[in-house]
C-alpha cells in the first residue's frame, strides 16, 4: 500500500477532505484507519467517527449475501427457541401442537440457508478485505445484536418472574411450573445469548 496523505485538520476545506477520502478508497483503506488518522490530525473523536463512518458507506459489498446471513441465522435461532417454549408448556399442560408444528417448520426451513450462509461469510472473510469491512455487514450485524439481546432479555424476564412467581406462591403464577419456568429461562441463555456473543464478534471481528 503506497503511504497515505494526512488529512487536512479539522478546520480544512471539504475539497481537501474529499480528496483525501477519495484516496483512501482508491487505497482501500480501512474506515478504523481513516478515524485514527482525522484523530491524529486533530479531528474530535465524534467528528472523526462520524467521517470514517461516512467513509464506511462507500463500501457496499455483498447486501444480499450478509441480509441472507444475518437474516436467516435470526430466524433459525427465533424457530428453534421458540419450538423449545411451546414443548416447556408440556410439562405443566398438553403441548400445543399447531404452534410446535409451525415453529419446527421456521427453524428446519431457516436452518439449511442460514448453515450455507456461514460457509458463504467464512469463504467471503478469507478472500475479500473490502467485504470485511462493508457497510452492509455492519448494519446487519448490528441489527441481529440488537435483535437477539432486545427479545432475550424481555423473555428472559417473563420467564424469570413466572419462575420467581411460583417459587414465592405469587396469586398470578397459579397454576404455572417452576419447572417449565426454569427450562424456559435455559432456553433464552442458551439460544439468545450465544446468538448475540456471535453477532458482536461478527460486528468486530475486523475492526482492527
Amino acid at each position: 500500500m503506497s503511504s497515505i496523505p494526512m488529512p487536512t485538520a479539522f478546520g480544512g476545506t471539504g475539497a481537501q477532505l474529499a480528496a483525501w477520502l477519495d484516496h483512501c478508497h482508491a487505497e482501500l483503506v480501512p474506515p478504523p484507519s481513516v478515524e485514527e488518522q482525522l484523530r491524529r490530525a486533530g479531528w474530535p473523536p465524534q467528528l472523526a467517527a462520524g467521517e470514517a463512518l461516512r467513509y464506511r458507506r462507500r463500501f457496499n459489498e455483498h447486501p444480499l449475501g450478509y441480509s441472507g446471513l444475518l437474516v436467516t441465522t435470526g430466524i433459525t435461532a427465533l424457530g428453534a427457541g421458540s419450538a423449545g417454549h411451546v414443548l416447556a408448556t408440556g410439562m405443566a399442560a398438553p403441548v400445543n401442537r399447531d404452534a410446535l408444528a409451525i415453529w419446527l417448520t421456521v427453524f428446519l426451513c431457516a436452518l439449511p440457508f442460514a448453515v450455507w450462509s456461514h460457509v458463504w461469510a467464512r469463504r467471503v472473510d478469507g478472500k475479500d478485505p473490502v467485504a470485511r469491512w462493508s457497510n452492509p455487514r455492519r448494519m446487519l450485524a448490528k441489527t441481529l445484536l440488537w435483535g437477539a439481546s432486545i427479545v432475550g432479555v424481555l423473555r428472559l424476564l417473563i420467564y424469570a418472574a413466572q419462575l420467581i412467581g411460583v417459587l414465592v406462591h405469587a396469586t398470578w403464577a397459579s397454576g404455572a411450573s417452576a419447572g417449565e419456568g426454569a427450562v424456559n429461562v435455559a432456553i433464552v441463555v442458551g439460544i439468545a445469548l450465544p446468538v448475540a456473543l456471535w453477532a458482536y464478534r461478527f460486528l468486530h471481528r475486523f475492526d482492527s
